[in-house]
C-alpha cells in the first residue's frame, strides 16, 4: 500500500510540473508578444501610418 501512495505521489509530482511548465511558457510566450512585433513581422507595417 506503502508503494503504490508512492507511486501516485511522484505520478501527481510530474503531472502537475508538467502542467505548471506549460502555463508558464504560455504565459511567457504571450507576454513577450507585443504591438510592435506584430507590426514588424506579421502586419508588416505601422498602424499609424496610412494605406496607400
Amino acid at each position: 500500500m506503502a508503494a503504490e501512495q508512492a507511486v501516485f505521489a511522484i505520478w501527481l509530482t510530474g503531472m502537475f510540473g508538467i502542467i505548471g511548465g506549460v502555463v508558464y511558457w504560455t504565459a511567457r510566450a504571450v507576454l513577450s508578444d507585443s504591438r510592435s512585433y506584430d507590426e514588424q513581422f506579421v502586419w508588416g507595417r505601422k498602424l499609424d501610418e496610412p494605406d496607400e
